[in-house]
């Protein structure tokens, strides 16, 4: 960084502006909407998924295919009675992964617009060219139509073992 670069400049450069808030607002709120239709219709219409793509671009393209390809896995403790979204980090009680193209496995939080795949970091953090990655999206997917999400139960102390992992390995 160079020595002359003011505060509000850095500032500038690592919080998200104005648009990009209003942004976020927008995306989330379509993303309610379309969630909302798949529960009444239990499909997504083609023209929803004009709107994805219009929205997201070939992440969606991706992404879908990631989910067509059942590529999702919901990773769910022995003694879960059932998948909720957790309030707390150290209440979680699921997670899920993406096994991507390239072979790699990505696990995605819940409602989390984050993974740790270097596009995410590249285009979503660094460059701010994109929302999301393929990998969040699929997930998004195999969250409103579970038809195509397997499950893998593990036990309390594997899941622990794996958030244990995610958090001290994962940059």
């Amino acid at each position: 960084m160079d020595v002359s670069t003011t505060e509000t400049e850095i500032d500038d450069k690592l919080l998200p502006n104005l648009y990009h808030r209003e942004y976020a607002v927008f995306v989330d709120h379509a993303l309610q909407e379309i969630t909302g239709e798949f529960e009444k219709d239990k499909r997504l219409s083609d023209k929803t998924l004009l709107n994805l793509y219009n929205l997201f671009g070939e992440t969606f393209e991706r992404g879908l295919e990631l989910y067509e390809q059942n590529r999702i896995t919901g990773i769910i403790t022995s003694n879960s009675t059932s998948i909720g979204i957790s309030k707390e980090r150290t209440d979680a009680r699921w997670l899920l992964q993406v096994k991507g193209f390239s072979g790699e496995t990505y696990t995605i939080f819940p409602n989390i617009n984050f993974c740790n795949c270097q596009a995410f970091r590249s285009q979503v953090l660094n460059k701010r060219t994109s929302f999301t990655c393929k990998h969040v999206l699929a997930v998004w997917l195999a969250s409103l139509d579970k038809s195509k999400l397997e499950y893998k139960e593990v036990t309390h102390q594997q899941f622990q073992d794996l958030l244990q992992y995610l958090f001290s390995n994962k940059s």
